[in-house]
């Protein structure tokens, strides 16, 4: 559980200037909901879907990049770009006491192809 910081709790409430009217309980509700479930500190994965995406044909794209994109968790794309035709796994091999790192990469050209096939025309 997160500890709600002074300037957080003002922000709460939603008291017009005057003191007649009530505060809307619906609305001071909600905001309180999304601070408790929805903290400031984000963790990589869920920066990586809401970051904003140019798509160029001559770059490497990274997962978060094609989370961003396809507007899926890391952990989603991970899964997807493995299926994808044209992703290169620039990572490192698994050794007798280490395992291998996926450093996985995808085109833009290769990407474009893939949301073509996925989209009625």
């Amino acid at each position: 559980m997160s500890i709600l910081q002074p300037d957080e709790i003002r922000s709460l409430r939603s008291m017009a200037t005057h003191s007649l009217s009530k505060p809307d309980l619906r609305e001071v509700g909600n905001n309180i909901y999304e601070l408790i479930t929805h903290p400031g500190r984000r963790s990589f994965k869920q920066r990586a879907r809401k970051q904003t995406v140019e798509l160029r044909p001559d770059k490497l794209y990274t997962p978060g990049e094609v989370a961003a994109l396809l507007n899926m968790s890391y952990d989603s794309a991970v899964r997807r770009m493995l299926t994808m035709k044209g992703c290169v796994d620039m990572g490192t091999q698994t050794k007798r006491y280490k395992r291998g790192k996926r450093m996985l990469r995808i085109s833009g050209k290769n990407l474009v192809a893939f949301l073509r096939g996925k989209t009625r025309e």
